[in-house]
């Protein structure tokens, strides 16, 4: 997933908006702040920087804590939760949605109660918990539908899908996945397009039908650009690699992986464009001349040098 693996995690909050996305009554100054925070720390997630979008909710955090802005408060307790996930602290984020899922529950917020049991499944299903990620996802899809919230049915279709793939129910996953994009077309949630698009590649590529996974990546690469995702744009680059290696394509291979790793490296998502790195390098000495593969080579070595190094 563009979180964590070749498959794409959709996010209750952050990817698409607010899950619900109510209009609710009109908020004091100090709770307009919160909102202008969290809007702020969503952008900078948006744009692959989560050390400033963590602090960025966790400003806004303690300025709900201090106004008693509970909704708030739920709402940036699903943020937190996102970023530790990011970083790959699957147990504190567990612990900060079950929190939002109990402000929710007390402020008796459906939307909000659903918010919270969508991350929750990602958290488990982030965590490898697929049988608690599933019970979640299941809940949340319940409530998405009592609630007529069409973008969080598809956030968690997305997601169920993801869960059926890896237990090699292609069918049901495929089927999911569909549903999820439709809806979003409908929407014309173009991130959230992508992904969905993206998770099909992934699947016609379980399938082995590279064609057709090339298509669905060409199509989630378009649409990235589009809205400027660009995070995604370097994965996308990185899975249309991946096809052409896989097909004795080197040339094309060395294209896309080259611009993958130059986007991440913009990025600073170093262990990405690592990962990258080491694609171009076995594609470079495959072709030849050495030289080239030597150039990737020093390049990856500087990447991992300390800071001070580099």
């Amino acid at each position: 997933m563009r979180l964590a693996g070749p498959a794409i995690l959709l996010l209750a909050l952050g990817v698409g908006g607010c899950f619900g996305g109510a209009v609710g009554p009109e908020l004091s100054p100090l709770a307009k702040h919160v909102r202008d925070l969290r809007d702020r720390g969503h952008r900078a997630l948006g744009l692959g920087d989560v050390e400033r979008a963590g602090a960025t909710f966790e400003e806004a955090r303690r300025l709900a804590e201090s106004i008693d802005d509970r909704p708030g408060l739920a709402a940036l307790l699903n943020d937190l939760g996102t970023i530790a996930g990011l970083k790959g602290d699957q147990s504190k984020a567990v612990q900060l949605h079950r929190r939002a899922v109990a402000v929710a529950l007390e402020l008796g917020d459906k939307r909000l109660t659903a918010a919270a049991i969508s991350h929750l499944g990602q958290a488990a299903h982030l965590a490898g918990d697929a049988t608690a990620a599933l019970g979640h996802y299941q809940q949340a899809l319940a409530f998405a539908r009592e609630l007529a919230d069409r973008r969080g049915e598809a956030v968690v279709l997305n997601n169920v899908g993801l869960l059926q793939q890896a237990r090699g129910e292609l069918d049901q996953a495929e089927q999911s996945f569909q549903q999820a994009l439709a809806i979003n077309t409908d929407l014309r949630e173009r991130r959230s397009m992508a992904s969905n698009l993206s998770n099909l590649g992934s699947l016609m590529e379980a399938r082995g039908r590279p064609a057709e996974a090339r298509g669905r990546y060409e199509q989630a690469l378009t649409l990235d650009k589009e809205v400027e995702d660009r995070a995604a744009i370097a994965a996308d680059l990185a899975n249309l690699g991946r096809l052409a290696e896989g097909a004795n394509r080197l040339d094309e291979a060395l294209g896309y992986y080259d611009r993958a790793y130059r986007g991440y490296r913009a990025l600073n998502m170093t262990a990405k464009a690592a990962d990258v790195l080491k694609r171009l390098i076995r594609v470079a000495k495959a072709l030849g001349p050495d030289a080239l593969a030597a150039e990737y080579e020093a390049e990856l070595k500087a990447l991992a040098a300390p800071p001070g190094k580099k």
